[in-house]
């Protein structure tokens, strides 16, 4: 199915395939992948025209995640802009529920310090996700520079590329691509019922996010991520 909304356009194929990858393998980490959990997935790939190679990668890594493969993928981020974009998706993600906990924050902290983002990046990019899951927060106005406001000049200053940032953040789009294939899907009713709520109430991709972890948002993953860096 595709869809007339994009996410994580002017990235190169290999970069996109990660970023999803990773996503895929921290939301996934200690659950049983449903079909109707890998048909989100198919779509958040078909909304960033990756590639059926990529495509795959992204879908093994949520079948079977594991630290190799993430750590594959954190490598691949690394040298490129969407570490900032990932570590705000993951603090917006694990703030989505109103409960940042200790474990989670630290999970995030050990990402995000492997990546090579300092402190001062970590808490203004902290700032940014607070803004991401503000409700009626729309994809244009999040690709806006208003959407930085004041941040923009402190994100400048920490070597930050504020457009390159908005470019690769997944947390504003992807409820608008899911809830789309969700209305043409004859058993959306059903899907959202059991999800508690529906995709668009609460935290954006944070409720996706919660989707893919059967219930468990980031804690699901602490355990591998404790295991990968310690």
């Amino acid at each position: 199915m595709e869809t007339s909304v994009k996410i994580l356009t002017g990235i190169s194929d290999e970069e996109k395939g990660a970023y999803l990858s990773a996503i895929a393998s921290i939301a996934t980490a200690d659950s049983q992948v449903s079909q109707v959990e890998i048909d989100h997935l198919t779509h958040l790939c078909e909304a960033a025209d990756l590639s059926a190679t990529q495509q795959q990668l992204v879908l093994k890594s949520a079948k079977e995640p594991s630290g190799e493969s993430l750590k594959d993928t954190l490598d691949i981020i690394k040298g490129s802009d969407l570490k900032y974009s990932l570590i705000t998706d993951l603090i917006a993600f694990a703030k989505a529920d109103g409960n940042f906990s200790e474990n989670e924050e630290d999970s995030v902290q050990k990402i995000s310090g492997y990546l090579g983002v300092d402190d001062t990046q970590y808490g203004l990019l902290s700032q940014l996700a607070e803004k991401t899951n503000t409700t009626g927060t729309t994809a244009e106005q999040a690709s806006s520079e208003g959407f930085l406001s004041s941040l923009g000049d402190k994100l400048k200053a920490s070597g930050i590329d504020g457009g390159s940032l908005l470019k690769g953040l997944v947390s504003i789009a992807a409820p608008l691509i899911i809830s789309k294939m969700m209305n043409k899907n004859t058993n959306a009713t059903n899907t959202t019922a059991s999800t508690g709520g529906g995709l668009l109430g609460g935290g954006g991709l944070g409720s996706l996010f919660n989707l893919l972890s059967g219930g468990k948002g980031l804690s699901g993953a602490t355990s591998l991520i404790g295991k990968l860096f310690g």
